[in-house]
């Protein structure tokens, strides 16, 4: 007689240990558990560098600010600089055919340009950062007012900035110590929109 206990009538064989899904839940609530773990001791060591030396953290933060918007501001910069000079102003208005659709002719472009020059001065080489200087995006479309804090003289003299930066296009508002607004929206490298209230 031989021994059947070998045969399963054909069945699948039994598994054994965890199924697949056990074994993804498993996974993913390790990978949380470490996630978790590296944000509870990346924010010990944060608030401990912030206790022990606050200014020095202050500047390393500023310093990193500084980094993210030193491109848009030499841009900013440059393009002010150029608007000093008729030449200047010609060049921008022909390298950028988004200016076309709000000055129909480069006469008109010259015009306006005119007109505003003697209420934009050259900004300053150092990049705005701090309290003078906001880099963000908001969702709604109500403007909030620029930052009024003048706790130095040297605060006084220096424009506030607002740069916002959105898929590829880039916002900057200048607000100068005498209440002038020059707003700019690049699109890539080409300049969309320029406008001073």
């Amino acid at each position: 007689m031989v021994d059947s206990s070998w045969d399963n009538g054909g069945l699948p064989p039994v598994k054994k240990g965890l199924g697949t899904g056990m074994k993804v839940l498993l996974g993913c609530g390790i990978a949380a558990l470490l996630a978790f773990a590296a944000c509870a001791v990346g924010g010990a060591i944060l608030g401990n560098m912030i206790k022990k030396d606050p200014k020095a953290f202050e500047k390393r933060m500023e310093g990193f600010a500084e980094g993210l918007v030193r491109k848009d501001w030499e841009r900013f910069r440059n393009l002010v600089d150029r608007l000093q000079s008729d030449e200047g102003a010609a060049g921008i208005y022909r390298s950028n055919p988004g200016l076309h659709q709000a000055y129909a002719t480069e006469g008109q472009f010259l015009q306006a340009v005119r007109s505003w020059r003697p209420h934009l001065t050259p900004l300053p080489d150092k990049v705005p950062v701090g309290r003078r200087h906001r880099r963000h995006r908001r969702d709604d479309a109500a403007e909030e007012p620029f930052p009024s804090d003048a706790a130095t003289p040297e605060a006084a003299r220096e424009p506030a900035v607002d740069i916002q930066k959105v898929f590829g296009t880039t916002r900057i508002q200048c607000r100068y110590p005498n209440g002038t607004k020059l707003s700019v929206t690049f699109d890539g490298e080409q300049i969309q929109r320029l406008e001073v209230e």
